[in-house]
């Protein structure tokens, strides 16, 4: 008898949007960073609860962000993405999509080298402020139970259960 993989729990959680948009250095994504991010998404997801987002290797997370840039879930919002580099290579992202009428935070993710400074929480306000002014009210993401610490910084951004 084999153990069948149990998905992982998760829910809506949605933000009101604010107007004004705060200073930052980041770029919106582009298709040529498609290999890039795919890389980042696998070492920013490897060894969390949200591991399974990334597939099962880099080619699958790579194929994960293609398919987020085409619309897979949702059209994809570049000018509501960003990008932070650091020299010529990313180390974190938030790309956003529009699911249901709604936009949706589908990935936020940053380096392990760079984790744990603010990066995620600037890359999503930077993202809220973008949408705000795009006139959307609402941003929406799904949250993995199990991920404590996303959760945590969701929260202090005053996202609430839906």
């Amino acid at each position: 008898m084999t153990d069948v993989p149990v998905a992982p729990k998760r829910f809506r959680l949605d933000v009101r949007l604010p107007q004004a948009v705060p200073a930052h250095d980041f770029r919106h994504p582009v298709e040529a960073d498609i290999p890039a991010l795919g890389q980042l998404m696998w070492d920013a997801y490897r060894r969390t609860p949200d591991e399974e987002d990334a597939g099962g290797s880099v080619a699958e997370a790579t194929e994960e962000i293609r398919l987020t840039f085409s619309g897979e879930h949702g059209p994809f919002l570049p000018t509501a993405s960003f990008v932070a580099d650091d020299g010529a290579r990313p180390v974190g992202a938030a790309l956003v999509t529009v699911w249901k009428d709604v936009p949706l935070l589908a990935y936020v993710f940053t380096a392990p080298s760079h984790a744990g400074r603010g990066l995620g929480r600037r890359l999503i306000e930077a993202a809220m402020h973008a949408l705000g002014e795009q006139g959307y009210p609402l941003l929406s993401l799904a949250a993995t139970e199990d991920n404590v610490r996303a959760r945590r910084l969701y929260a202090s951004l005053g996202f609430t259960p839906h």
